[in-house]
């Protein structure tokens, strides 16, 4: 879904000229500005703040840079390499049936731009208010 986002981030040079008027930033500026994060990035973050399993998980991911990854399947992939690790799996299991797998990390993006707080998470009604704060913002 973001292969051309990719190709952005990986490129060293551009590859065309740029027309008049336009300015290309070179790729470091483009990586900095993304600020991209691989898979096994963040399950390294996830894991060295949270040395004991957190009930917050989904405030853990957004602080250990899952918002950065550029897939939903990496996300996917992080909270399976985490549960491998005897932690619960990150995503509450509300998110899970509410959300579809391609909006969670769109979720987890909004969450940390938000600042959503942990007590959301203390109870289905509140979880399901910020679900539909969330949709509402989309």
């Amino acid at each position: 879904m973001f292969a051309w986002l990719k190709k952005i981030v990986t490129r060293s040079k551009p590859s065309a000229a740029p027309s008049q008027g336009t300015r290309v930033p070179p790729a470091d500026d483009l990586r900095q500005t993304l600020q991209v994060a691989t898979v096994w990035q963040v399950v390294d973050r996830f894991l060295t703040q949270n040395p004991a399993p957190t009930p917050f998980g989904v405030h853990a991911l957004v602080v250990a840079g899952a918002a950065n990854l550029l897939d939903p399947s990496e996300l996917i992939q992080v909270c399976e390499k985490i549960q491998e690790h005897g932690y619960q799996y990150p995503i509450n299991p509300t998110l899970i049936q509410e959300l579809k797998q391609s909006e969670l990390l769109e979720f987890l993006r909004w969450h940390g731009q938000n600042d959503v707080e942990r007590e959301y998470y203390a109870n289905e009604m509140t979880l399901r208010e910020l679900i539909q704060r969330f949709r509402a913002d989309q």
